[in-house]
């Protein structure tokens, strides 16, 4: 008796909602299944990066992979939810916020309700600094930050969707 493939006849939608239970590099790595779950991976709602880089070539790796998810999402399908847990030793690499506010700036033109940053420096005590451009996001519902700083702005904080805000280890400065 030949076992039914119970998996295959699930929506596409839920199959989208079960991957986005899974860091992003392991639900891309579901595309070699078979041509129909190719296309999956495009239309999750959440994207989860969690990675630390030691050295240049990892650095390089990581962005590069995260664009390409980036900008192979089906428009038609929005961003919920970015969490970016990114640890990297800042001797060994450029600046990296430049790149990381590319991206929320990205995900936040896609209906971002959840966004979960924790960017870490493990070479230095200072913390990363916050880009501004954060604290304008209409559609956030939720605002996790850990590990930043951010300088006194005159520009007004507007997050008239916000429900819940954590914060952890920010430095004010001025």
């Amino acid at each position: 008796m030949a076992q039914q493939d119970i998996i295959s006849t699930l929506p596409d939608a839920i199959l989208c909602h079960i991957l986005s239970f899974l860091q992003t590099k392991h639900a891309v790595a579901t595309t070699i299944l078979s041509k129909r779950w190719k296309h999956l991976c495009h239309s999750v709602p959440v994207l989860c990066f969690d990675t630390t880089v030691t050295n240049q070539k990892e650095y390089i790796r990581f962005i590069n992979f995260v664009y390409s998810v980036l900008l192979s999402r089906d428009p038609a399908f929005p961003i919920n939810t970015f969490h970016l847990d990114f640890t990297y030793y800042e001797y060994e690499l450029h600046y990296p916020m430049d790149t990381i506010t590319k991206w929320v700036k990205f995900v936040a033109q896609r209906g971002l309700h959840y966004l979960d940053l924790h960017v870490n420096r493990r070479s230095s005590l200072d913390f990363t600094e916050l880009p501004v451009t954060i604290i304008n996001y209409k559609t956030l519902v939720v605002l996790k930050l850990h590990s930043f700083s951010m300088e006194e702005t005159s520009s007004p904080v507007d997050l008239p969707s916000l429900k819940t805000l954590d914060l952890d280890e920010i430095l004010c400065c001025s």
